[in-house]
């Protein structure tokens, strides 16, 4: 009897726990309070939603670091607990061919700017691994931090302005992993107005563009809990007994502001202040599920934005091209102009880069991109560019 039941009893600890996860997934797919998990077709959503529930759990039970979610992304669990997107290791040919590819263009957009005398600026954003890969399993390379690296030394070589945030975390000792989601790739809004001051402060060292620091200092900022049991894109593929959830606080500033926001792509228009324009999608959220609140920004992933700051401004204009890490920043660095255009090749690569610098009378033109974009197959850099 003891036998029987020695053997039997893992299967019975597997059946209620996918019942739990079933009956989990059940309940919010009958309220709707989740998109559908991207494998595991062929199932309804809450048979997914158990599926990746059990799974997560038994690769946690069996302290796996590693869960392949398909064929070509690999979900990896930090020794911090966080979770990161396992990158793929290229030799030194493919990193410098890509580099090499980034500099040439930013060099001739560089220097058709510097005939209406507009500026320059890169701003390399952290990857999730610190340099030196820390906290990855043993076996697995920083591709990102390597291509950064190269990045930020060739693009100064060549003469291009590039602020490394990965340096300005170094030197104020900031604890990297609190500037991150727990299930995330993305970094915090605490972190976006952090960056959104360092970027402020070097525009302001470097071209004269004005800055007020106490417009961006976090004391000014109150916080507004958007989701307490919030999963990010990695923890969605995995769920929320691998790794937990994270809670997502949105940072409000409490001071006067009245922005316009015009998205044309979705003929969109807000104005008001801060919390009515630029996180208009503002909600209490807290589905495990549910579309990540990261999209309450700026109206979401658009491929153009003009942004006007109605009250307050140093009376600049800044022309941003960002991919997903900006869109946390670009709200609170728009407390410090005129106006910022938004630029997302993502999302539209037919917008014309240099007639929009024209047009819109930019000051500066700014990239704020992550490692992950750079020379990725099918990235930025590769075939997303803004056409000329």
């Amino acid at each position: 009897m003891r036998t029987s039941l020695h053997r039997t009893l893992p299967a019975i600890v597997l059946l209620v726990l996918f019942a739990a996860a079933a009956i989990d997934g059940l309940v919010r797919s009958v309220t709707k309070t989740g998109p559908p998990i991207p494998w595991a077709k062929g199932f309804a959503n809450e048979e997914r939603y158990a599926l990746v529930t059990v799974n997560g759990l038994l690769q946690r039970l069996m302290r796996r670091r590693m869960v392949s979610n398909s064929k070509d992304i690999d979900i990896v669990l930090l020794d911090n607990g966080q979770l990161t997107l396992g990158s793929v290791a290229r030799n030194k040919a493919e990193r410098r061919k890509g580099i090499g590819d980034i500099k040439r263009y930013l060099s001739f957009v560089r220097d058709e700017l510097a005939k209406s005398q507009i500026p320059l600026i890169f701003v390399l954003c952290p990857s999730k691994v610190p340099p030196g890969g820390i906290g990855l399993p043993t076996g697995l390379e920083d591709d990102d931090n390597l291509l950064g690296d190269l990045l930020v030394k060739t693009l100064r070589k060549a003469g291009i302005d590039c602020l490394d945030l990965r340096e300005r975390i170094a030197a104020e000792n900031l604890d990297h992993a609190s500037l991150f989601f727990r299930t995330d790739h993305h970094w915090t809004p605490s972190a976006g107005l952090w960056a959104a001051n360092e970027v402020a402060a070097h525009l302001h060292d470097h071209y004269g563009l004005g800055f007020d620091p106490a417009l961006t200092a976090p004391e000014h900022y109150k916080t507004y809990r958007v989701g307490d049991s919030v999963l990010g894109s990695y923890g969605r593929r995995v769920g929320p007994w691998y790794a937990g959830y994270d809670s997502f606080d949105a940072l409000l500033p409490n001071f006067p502001t009245y922005f316009v926001l015009d998205v044309p792509s979705i003929d969109y228009h807000a104005k008001g202040p801060f919390t009515k324009s630029l996180v208009s999608g503002l909600k209490k959220r807290r589905a495990f599920w549910y579309d990540d609140p990261y999209s309450c920004y700026l109206a979401g992933q658009k491929g153009f934005a003009r942004l006007v700051n109605r009250k307050g401004g140093n009376g600049k204009t800044l022309c941003v091209v960002k991919d997903s890490f900006a869109s946390v920043l670009l709200p609170h660095l728009a407390i410090q102009y005129d106006k910022l255009v938004i630029l997302d090749p993502r999302k539209n690569q037919k917008i014309p880069l240099f007639a929009t610098v024209e047009n819109e009378k930019a000051d500066a033109l700014i990239y704020i991109l992550n490692p992950n974009s750079l020379i990725r197959r099918n990235g930025f850099f590769a075939r997303q560019m803004l056409r000329q």
